[in-house]
């Protein structure tokens, strides 16, 4: 027995298929950009666990900032952090800030990554949100605690850092504008330029 489909099934057919053929490019995108974060991720921590071996401050600072440069949105980091006073400023001033979070943000990564005992990074998946994707990572210690790590990534920069559920960005957020309100904007470069200064002294 031969069975003949209608004209309708044939076109329902034909948009299912083509429903599937044009989801596969997004679908094929979607993985690609997956295994880059993923690879973009594994290679920090690649760069945190060299660090960690290295003594001298500077010289951690050096290497960690040859990764975290091409690797975090500071710019971003610092509209979202500054909020109503970023956009109250002008481009050099703007550009004068940027520069001061990114040293702050290599210093403070070189300082918190200063000592390796057996540490190990896991990345245990890259999700798609709306805004971007998300890798979930652990920080595993020696004796089997670990810190869970959820990078951000927006438009390809890392610009959210969240610490066992705790959002780096919100602090700093939360941080600056505080500061900006009760004591002023100068008080804010000279409050992240003794953050700096603490980073880098002598343990």
């Amino acid at each position: 027995m031969v069975y003949h489909l209608s004209s309708i099934a044939r076109r329902s057919l034909s948009y299912a298929w083509l429903i599937v053929l044009l989801a596969l490019p997004v679908l094929a995108s979607s993985e690609i950009a997956e295994q880059e974060y993923r690879l973009r991720i594994d290679e920090f921590h690649e760069t945190l666990v060299q660090a960690m071996k290295i003594a001298d401050v500077h010289e951690r600072e050096i290497l960690l900032a040859k990764s975290i440069s091409p690797l975090f949105d500071t710019r971003r980091i610092a509209a979202v952090s500054l909020g109503r006073t970023w956009r109250s400023m002008a481009e050099p001033q703007r550009a004068e800030f940027v520069e001061l979070l990114s040293e702050l943000v290599v210093a403070t990564y070189a300082d918190r990554f200063d000592e390796y005992n057996d540490q190990t990074f896991i990345t245990d998946a890259v999700t798609s949100v709306k805004a971007g994707y998300v890798v979930q990572t652990k920080l595993i210690r020696r004796n089997g605690e670990f810190v869970r790590l959820d990078y951000v990534f927006r438009d390809g920069g890392i610009f959210n850092v969240v610490a066992d559920g705790v959002s780096d960005l919100s602090l700093r957020r939360a941080d600056y504008n505080s500061i900006v309100k009760t004591e002023g904007y100068a008080a804010l470069l000279t409050h992240m330029q003794d953050k700096i200064v603490l980073a880098r002294a002598e343990k």
